[in-house]
């Protein structure tokens, strides 16, 4: 029964490792985004072809840009908060299995003592 406990600690950690793991590429990404200059944002709107960008004037870009940072930082706050969630997640489940395991083993040694 405990085995089953095991597996299933250990899948649930491998999910919240996965979690983690598209956490921090997004606060990769949102950071970088949020580095970005309004004369690197209107580039990247031409280059990628943002048609609102390229049909505003330079100031009406200038407030956008000032709006998406702000919403950027709100999300990056976000998703820090949730890293961290996740990261207290993985350590509680890293105790459980390693407690888990230690069960496991008395029980195995006192199973082997009742021989």
């Amino acid at each position: 029964m405990l085995g089953t406990d095991i597996r299933g600690i250990m899948a649930e950690e491998e999910e919240v490792q996965r979690r983690r793991q598209a956490l921090k590429s997004l606060v990769t990404m949102r950071a970088r985004q949020l580095r970005e200059s309004l004369e690197e944002r209107i580039k990247r709107a031409k280059n990628g072809g943002d048609g609102d960008w390229v049909r505003m004037s330079k100031s009406e870009c200038a407030d956008l840009h000032k709006r998406e940072k702000a919403y950027l930082k709100s999300q990056l706050e976000q998703l820090q908060v949730e890293q961290d969630r996740t990261r207290g997640k993985l350590t509680a489940l890293k105790r459980a299995k390693a407690r888990a395991q230690r069960i496991r083993a008395a029980e195995a040694a006192s199973e082997r003592k009742r021989r």
